[in-house]
């Protein structure tokens, strides 16, 4: 059990500290989008993707598992900053922005974790 804890507490520190990172970097770039938050919730759901299908096709110790989908995703991707960035803009009186900003998130999410997956499928076959 404590490799387990210890799996995902090492995960989620590293996922939090590059989160964190990323914000302190990228968010001041464009006045009405959080770069950073966006690049946090993309790359977490890029590394997600290939995660999911890299361990369908292992046989690793499902600590690997958790430390890098539930610790380090898990703490990377964010969807309670999101979440407030996007009533912000809600309450500033910029819909259109806000509306753009969950695409990004939403969309850009799914489609981040579909090309997770196509990579890990190309690098195993090539």
């Amino acid at each position: 059990m404590w490799k387990t804890f210890l799996a995902i507490a090492i995960g989620a520190a590293l996922g939090a500290w590059l989160r964190w990172l990323l914000g302190l970097k990228l968010n001041t770039l464009l006045p009405h989008l959080a770069v950073g938050t966006l690049t946090a919730n993309l790359l977490g759901a890029y590394i997600i993707g290939l995660a999911i299908a890299f361990f369908s096709s292992t046989n690793l110790s499902p600590e690997w598992k958790l430390l890098i989908i539930t610790g380090f995703c898990g703490s990377l991707t964010t969807f309670s900053t999101f979440s407030a960035e996007v009533m912000s803009l809600f309450q500033n009186g910029r819909v259109v922005w806000a509306a753009g900003v969950i695409s990004a998130h939403i969309a850009g999410s799914l489609l981040m974790t579909l090309a997770g997956m196509f990579t890990w499928q190309w690098f195993k076959f090539h």
